[in-house]
């Protein structure tokens, strides 16, 4: 793969967490469970979105976050060890951990911390950096949720900056994201079949998309639904994706990351943006194989993304 095509890009995470995966030969709720094997890396979805851009061959990516505490310091430690390039606004409260229990019969269970609200000052640094760096970079991405309890001001403050850079901007989150996505330009919503129906407030995926197209000024909307059926909207077409069946999975934890960071690198090269989108999804399958966020055989991918069956239409 030519890797000097790819362009540089800000991956905005603003949620990380320390990420605990345990593994078990079977999970009893309401009993004693001993995992037989644990596996920690740093996560959350800007940094999942960071390793899966680099295994696909992409570089040129970077991430902005918050951090703070022990667990926030181990989380930048592995980060420099992995070779992932960051910007981190330390805050007081600790990051949070997350535990993924998974079970040879593939089942997966999730907890997850709560996360803390960002000081308004620690939020100014965020924005700050962001202002001071933007111009470096040649597309960014919203990745995931806020902490709890922030306020939506951080995403949005955010994409007014980026859209006065006049920088492409992937949005891959959905809770409150109105605000966002009213303020325009060249923007890509990814989310999966369930968010995308919430926000456009209907019972049906291709209903949620015209919703969504109709009401704001988006550039195209890309919704993913597991296994299932995947659909891309732009340039007034609509590409539905039929996915290859996957003979073993891992762990889905990461898929839709691995989605967002091949598709968007893909389009920022200058590939169609229907073929981006399919790379994506074949990465995103390939990554069910490890039990690593964001982690995948590139080969394993191309050989997914020969079998993605694509139909066209006139949306």
């Amino acid at each position: 793969m030519n890797k000097s095509r790819f362009k540089k890009m800000l991956a905005l995470g603003p949620n990380p967490a320390w990420q605990k995966t345990l593994f078990f030969n079977e999970l009893c709720p309401g009993e004693v469970n001993r995992a037989h094997d644990m596996q920690s890396f740093a996560s959350g979805k800007g940094i999942n979105f960071c390793r899966a851009a680099r295994c696909w061959g992409n570089e040129q990516v970077e991430l902005l976050q918050f951090a703070g505490g022990d667990t926030g310091k181990q989380l930048c430690q592995y980060l420099e060890e992995e070779g992932i390039r960051n910007q981190t606004v330390q805050i007081k409260q600790a990051t949070r951990t997350c535990y993924t229990c998974l079970s040879v019969d593939q089942a997966m269970t999730e907890l997850i911390e709560p996360s803390s609200p960002i000081r308004e000052s620690e939020i100014q640094q965020y924005h700050d950096l962001l202002r001071r760096n933007i111009n470096r970079f040649e597309g960014a991405a919203f990745c995931g949720t806020l902490p709890t309890g922030s306020s939506i001001e951080i995403y949005r403050c955010a994409a007014e900056i980026i859209k006065e850079a006049n920088l492409p901007l992937l949005i891959d989150s959905w809770q409150n994201i109105a605000p966002v996505l009213e303020i325009g330009g060249n923007i890509i919503f990814k989310v999966n079949a369930e968010e995308i129906k919430l926000v456009a407030n209907e019972k049906d995926t291709i209903d949620a998309i015209r919703t969504l197209l109709n009401k704001y000024d988006l550039e195209a909307v890309a919704v993913t639904d597991g296994p299932g059926k995947a659909y891309l909207a732009c340039g007034g077409k609509l590409y539905i994706y039929e996915l290859p069946l996957l003979d073993k999975i891992v762990s889905s934890l990461g898929c839709g990351d691995t989605n967002a960071a091949i598709f968007f690198s893909e389009y920022l090269a200058g590939t169609s943006p229907e073929e981006a989108f399919a790379r994506g999804l074949a990465a995103a399958s390939a990554n069910c194989h490890s039990a690593t966020c964001g982690d995948f055989i590139e080969e394993t991918a191309a050989e997914l993304y020969a079998k993605i069956k694509i139909n066209a239409t006139i949306l």
